[in-house]
């Protein structure tokens, strides 16, 4: 069964661009190297994945390691309210232009004019696990698939 992410830490991912959090995105490069990268258009997608737009798919160096590495995981951190989640996922580009309609259309407005053209694709997620602090304490979500 796939986890469910509660509504406190959808709200939290969501709305962590706007509120001064962007969410940081790390990932292992096809040689083996880290790769981070801070994410505004971050956004949950139904109750067990998250994504994310690229502007340049083609030439990402996150989009190059997903076919060899597609385990990333993507942190959120609210220290003053002490809220705190790691997001570990499967990672994969998208190809259902619809979902990147709604992965655009969801993103920050400051963020869709770095990409009026369109020219960029989501990356999706889909969870296997969450961690963290959240308002009712620690919590240990995780998928058992």
């Amino acid at each position: 069964m796939a986890l469910v992410l509660p509504d406190a830490v959808k709200r939290d991912f969501n709305e962590a661009f706007a509120e001064g959090h962007p969410i940081v995105v790390a990932g292992v490069t096809a040689e083996g190297e880290p790769t981070v990268s801070f994410r505004g258009t971050a956004q949950t997608l139904g109750d067990s994945a998250v994504a994310f737009w690229t502007r340049d798919a083609a030439g990402s160096t996150l989009t190059a390691s997903l076919e060899t590495h597609p385990v990333v995981v993507l942190v959120y951190s609210n220290m003053a309210e002490r809220h705190f989640y790691q997001f570990k996922g499967r990672a994969r580009l998208n190809d259902d232009p619809d979902i990147d309609r709604v992965v655009y259309d969801n993103s920050h407005p400051m963020e869709q004019e770095r990409d009026p053209e369109r020219k960029g694709k989501a990356i999706v997620v889909e969870l296997t696990s969450v961690r963290g602090r959240g308002v009712d304490g620690p919590f240990l979500l995780e998928s058992d698939g």
